[in-house]
């Protein structure tokens, strides 16, 4: 598989992620190429290429001859506008029901939605992540993130993608606990194991079933009461 693919998908997570945590708002124009490429540390092809993908997701519009802008479109203003509630105080075990809610699902689509690049780019961040968790590296948090939100955004879906803030919150403050405890680690790296071994094989059940087995796994760790 082509590197420059996995890249590409990347970056486009990367931008959209910038947008939905609200550097760029509805109708602002994305900084000029090089300076963009630059900051992300990729080529200006790749940066085409994940900008070509956020377009034919709708969250980005090219105009020639004026720039790339994220779109004044009615259907991202209400997103912004639901982006208001990861500000919203919440109890971790608030959080963690959310994502049990919401992330089995999320894994469902993926197996069966997600391009061979999309799914490549999960396996790439869920193996870094297993040597991450493994040395305590401080970038567990970072790892974490993208391999969790690499899969719910694979899912395709709007609005699972808007709710990424708020499964970020969950995810830095189990780190947090989990950076305590060996065998939250021990779980960790299991339960993703498992769960790219389905999005591997394009199993949407066992996907589905593995990421709900992560969740109860995690808040019984964290003595989170599963009612």
């Amino acid at each position: 598989m082509n590197p420059n693919n996995i890249l590409s998908i990347r970056t486009a997570e990367s931008l959209s992620q910038m947008i939905f945590e609200g550097r760029f708002a509805p109708g602002d124009r994305l900084p000029g190429e090089p300076l963009l490429a630059r900051e992300l540390g990729i080529s200006r092809t790749t940066l085409r290429e994940a900008i070509r993908i956020l377009s034919t997701r709708g969250l980005l519009e090219v105009r020639r001859g004026a720039g790339t802008f994220v779109t004044r479109s009615e259907r991202i203003h209400e997103d912004f506008e639901l982006l208001k509630i990861r500000d919203t105080h919440v109890s971790l075990k608030d959080l963690y029901e959310m994502r049990l809610m919401f992330e089995p699902q999320a894994a469902y689509y993926a197996a069966l939605r997600a391009s061979d690049q999309e799914i490549a780019a999960i396996l790439d961040y869920g193996e870094a992540l297993g040597d991450i968790i493994r040395r305590r590296d401080p970038r567990w948090d970072e790892l974490e993130q993208k391999f969790h939100n690499a899969i719910a955004s694979a899912a395709h879906n709007q609005f699972i993608t808007v709710l990424l803030p708020i499964f970020n919150r969950a995810i830095r403050q189990g780190v947090i606990l989990a950076n305590e405890d060996p065998v939250v680690a021990d779980h960790s790296l299991g339960d993703h194991r498992l769960i790219m071994q389905y999005l591997r094989d394009r199993n949407p059940i066992g996907a589905r079933a593995a990421m709900h087995l992560h969740m109860l796994n995690t808040m019984r760790d964290f003595r989170i009461e599963i009612d």
